[in-house]
C-alpha cells in the first residue's frame, strides 16, 4: 500500500511487476502444490487490485522467465493469471527480455495481451542496449502496432555498481561505457525502430 501511495504522490497511473510471487521461485512442484501457490497468488494479486483501485492505479503484471520465476512466464500465463483474478485493476506489463527467453513469437505474445497492455520493458537478449543482440524487434513493432499500444515503453537496465540489484540479475559486467551512453543508444536505436 505504501508503494501505491508514493504512486498517488508522484501521479503514477500504474504499479507493475511480478506481484504474483517472490523473484527468484523457480522449484518444480506437484501439481497439488502449484495449485495452491497459484490460488495464494490469484487472492493476494486480487487483495492488491482493490488496494490499488482505491488509489486509482492499474496493476501491470509482468512474466518472468523460467529461471526466475516458476509461476508466470508467458503472455499465455500472465492472461490466466489475469482472468482468474477478474478485477479490471489487473493488466499487463511485458519485458522484451523475458519474452525472448520464453515466447515462441514475440509479435503473437503481444497479440495475446492485447488491450490489457499497460507497460512494456526492453532491453536486448543478454539484457544490453537495444538494438546490439538478437532480440526480433521487428516482431515487437508488429505487434504492438496491431493492438494499436500507445503507452511508454521502458528501457530497463542493469549495471554491476549497484551491487544487490546486479547479484539478483545476474550482471557481473557492464553493458556500455556508462548507463548514460546506454540510455542514448538505446532511445536513439528505439526511435529508429518504432518510428511511427
Amino acid at each position: 500500500e505504501q508503494c501505491f501511495e508514493i504512486c498517488s504522490v508522484l501521479g503514477a497511473t500504474s504499479f507493475v511487476g511480478p506481484l504474483y510471487s517472490a523473484v527468484g521461485k523457480a522449484r518444480m512442484l506437484s501439481t497439488d502444490q502449484r495449485k495452491a501457490e497459484w490460488d495464494l497468488a490469484v487472492a493476494n494479486v486480487k487483495h492488491a487490485c482493490h488496494l490499488a483501485y482505491a488509489y486509482d492505479l492499474k496493476i501491470g503484471i509482468e512474466p518472468l522467465n523460467r529461471f526466475e520465476s516458476d509461476m508466470v512466464n508467458t503472455a499465455e500465463d500472465v492472461m490466466q493469471l489475469i482472468a482468474d483474478v477478474d478485477h479490471e485493476a489487473a493488466m499487463v506489463s511485458l519485458d522484451s527480455f523475458h519474452m525472448t527467453i520464453e515466447e515462441n513469437n514475440l509479435r503473437k505474445a503481444i497479440n495475446v495481451v492485447g488491450d490489457k497492455l499497460i507497460h512494456i520493458q526492453v532491453s536486448e537478449n543478454h539484457r544490453g542496449t537495444p538494438g546490439t543482440g538478437l532480440t526480433p524487434w521487428n516482431d515487437i513493432y508488429l505487434g504492438l502496432k496491431d493492438i494499436n499500444y500507445n503507452g511508454a515503453m521502458v528501457i530497463e537496465s542493469f549495471t554491476p555498481e549497484i551491487k544487490e540489484l546486479a547479484g539478483a540479475v545476474c550482471i557481473w559486467k557492464t553493458k556500455a561505457k556508462s548507463q548514460d551512453e546506454f540510455a542514448q543508444n538505446g532511445l536513439e536505436f528505439l526511435r529508429r525502430t518504432f518510428k511511427d
